[in-house]
């Protein structure tokens, strides 16, 4: 290992590495600094937790005999400008043109700035950086520095055909979900304009095949890819996809994949890679929290001399204080589409008296993939109509069952949109970058406490303001409150006429200003495909189990939505060893039967370990199309045959 670094940084940064620091709290700030011997010191803005290896004290020795030699780090500044990287000589010019002249990227934000000089000495980082603060480029310019650094890895580049194989993998990037990896990609491939690497990704779905077949026919440096993906690609010995040569792994969002189950499939991994006292390897870790599974994990993946920089303020207000929230009671779950419909007519409307209000942009998160698609084709059905209020607001979906181009096109539209809703499962509440998001709503109670938190924190981004609201229903209000406590959130009583409306009743007030957006509503789920309505009913079930005090309550506010809300005529039916094992056998308002067809033939077992999954996710297999290509244009979101896969009975887990 010592050679190693000797091999790829110099004795002078070798030596460097090992010298010890003694740390200590600077009286001006909260955040941690290090105290570093002057012969090795380093700009006072990087903050960083130094653990130093016994294995490097004769080096340290070494280097305090040698004053000389590090006088230039002494001498270091900030860095504040991407070009002082190319002018330090720290980063090659190819990269640096890629970031200044065709991102436009000039200056660094504050994460960049404290991590990249650490970073590219080439020692372990584990850093504590929130998303939306560009750490996605912190990383990407050390792993791609560290390639172009490698003769051996641009090989045949410069040659009419490259001779770049799948075996020339450079660097592995680990990202807990696929939307984030693919984002990770799109940014990577800007950065590889001039510099000749060659960036893949390595995800499920319905193109998994297809990113096999690329990899092995062009070649690959950069291999961007969710775990459970990676571990399929690397450990099939028969397809030629190694990494003989690594020099980097990057694990993103390293708490949210050990908090979603990953924490075995990134072992086996790194089982797969080579051993690292052979080849030297650098391993960076970028988390927004630093919980005890990542230090565990940290320990499992990382030289004893590792660093910690962090780049959190410990008097940073997190976003869950600050954003402004509210809560909405509803009579029943059939009110949530009229309420939403309500709050999105009336700010559209507030537009026209108000110029200087920002554009209606929302993300609208559901406990299940189900209930995503519903929603959304509910709401394309309305908007379609010619003269309709919102016909400008854009509608797109994103959920496990649509096919990762889908999903890619349907991130693409809505980040670039002006206004927009996105309807969204938990594969979007964590690491994905949207500009401009104005509201976040969360229908019905999230699983815990985080995820309400990190679906929050998709609003209010880069020093804009947001609002995030919640629709729950009355009875999961004691949940609610002990879910949620602690976060400044106030119920609000007046914003909608719709969340009271009993819409059980035949005959609604015609004076009712509620009325219209239930009749809209009403007519527009009609045309939405029964068998949808039906997977719908279990796919609520399963996510709602705990939240009500009694079983027959949630049975009957779950009949009372599908029936006064979807437009069934009646409950669907589950079959007998389901209503088993949910324990509702006996519960007043189930309809079980055998001889009739149920809407329990998809996965009910409450499984959140993976992050990429949407729970009881599997749509109707006769519901592909549902018509799409009548509006690609305007709604962006034409579905083909591949969108859903045939017999997955993990649909939504990311890898597969």
């Amino acid at each position: 290992m010592m050679l190693g670094a000797v091999r790829r940084y110099g004795v002078v940064h070798a030596l460097r590495a090992s010298v010890p620091r003694t740390l200590c709290k600077s009286s001006n700030s909260q955040l941690l600094r290090c105290q570093i011997s002057p012969i090795t010191a380093f700009p006072q803005s990087v903050r960083l937790l130094h653990k130093s290896s016994p294995l490097f004290s004769s080096a340290s020795a070494q280097a305090q005999a040698q004053p000389d030699d590090f006088e230039s780090a002494a001498e270091q500044q900030t860095l504040t400008e991407f070009a002082d990287l190319a002018e330090q000589g720290l980063v090659d010019p190819k990269i640096i043109r890629a970031i200044v002249k065709d991102m436009k990227i000039k200056t660094m934000t504050d994460v960049q700035s404290q991590t990249l000089r650490e970073i590219l000495q080439g020692d372990d980082v584990l850093a504590q950086a929130k998303t939306g603060t560009g750490k996605t480029l912190a990383f990407l310019t050390p792993v791609f520095q560290n390639i172009m650094k490698d003769p051996s890895a641009l090989k045949g580049l410069n040659r009419r055909r490259s001779q770049v194989t799948s075996s020339d993998i450079r660097a592995i990037i680990i990202s807990p979900t696929r939307e984030l990896a693919e984002q990770i990609a799109v940014e990577a491939r800007r950065l590889a304009a001039h510099s000749g690497v060659i960036v893949q990704t390595a995800v499920g779905g319905t193109q998994k095949r297809e990113g096999l077949r690329r990899i092995q026919r062009e070649g690959c440096h950069v291999l961007i890819g969710t775990p459970g993906r990676l571990k399929d690609v690397l450990s099939d010995t028969y397809n030629g996809v190694t990494a003989p040569n690594l020099s980097t792994l990057v694990l993103d969002e390293a708490d949210r994949l050990l908090d979603d189950g990953f924490s075995e499939d990134i072992v086996q991994i790194q089982r797969l890679l080579p051993d690292p006292m052979k080849v030297d390897r650098q391993t960076l870790m970028f988390s927004a929290t630093v919980p005890r599974e990542v230090m565990r994990m940290v320990r499992q993946t990382m030289k004893p001399n590792f660093k910690f920089v962090k780049t959190v303020r410990d008097d940073e207000v997190p976003t869950h204080l600050t954003v402004p929230q509210k809560y909405v009671i509803l009579r029943g779950y059939e009110n949530a589409m009229p309420a939403l419909l309500e709050f999105v007519t009336k700010y559209v409307e507030g537009e026209k008296e108000n110029p200087n209000q920002r554009p209606f942009k929302a993300i609208v998160y559901f406990n299940s993939t189900v209930q995503t698609n519903l929603v959304y084709e509910t709401f394309r059905n309305i908007l379609e109509q010619r003269h309709h209020p919102l016909r400008r607001v854009r509608v797109y979906e994103i959920h496990s069952q649509l096919s990762q181009a889908r999903r890619t096109r349907s991130s693409d539209f809505f980040r670039a949109a002006k206004s927009a809703i996105l309807f969204s499962s938990d594969v979007t509440a964590r690491g994905m970058d949207f500009p401009d998001v104005t509201h976040v709503f969360q229908i019905s109670i999230p699983r815990d406490r985080a995820t309400y938190i990190h679906r929050l924190g998709r609003t209010a981004r880069a020093n804009k303001t947001g609002e995030g609201w919640v629709l729950t229903h009355r009875g999961e209000v004691p949940e609610f409150d002990r879910q949620l406590e602690g976060i400044p959130i106030n119920q609000d009583r007046e914003t909608f006429t719709t969340a009271t409306v009993d819409m059980s009743k035949p005959d609604l007030d015609p004076e009712s200003p509620a009325t219209k957006f239930i009749q809209e509503v009403k007519e527009a789920v009609q045309e939405v495909p029964e068998d949808l309505k039906r997977r719908a009913y279990m796919a609520q079930i399963g996510p709602l189990r705990g939240y009500f005090a009694r079983k027959r309550d949630l049975i009957q506010a779950i009949n009372n939505c599908v029936v006064h809300g979807y437009g069934l005529p009646e409950a669907p039916y589950m079959s007998p060893s389901t209503a088993r094992n949910l324990g509702l056998d006996r519960v007043p308002g189930v309809r079980v039967s055998d001889n009739r067809r149920s809407s329990d033939d998809i996965p009910t077992g409450r499984d959140y370990r993976r992050g990429d999954r949407d729970n009881y996710a599997t749509v109707s297999r006769r519901d592909r199309g549902f018509n799409f290509d009548r509006r690609e244009s305007r709604f962006g979101n034409r579905r083909n045959d591949n969108d859903f896969s045939r017999g997955r009975r993990h649909a939504d887990r990311d890898s597969y």
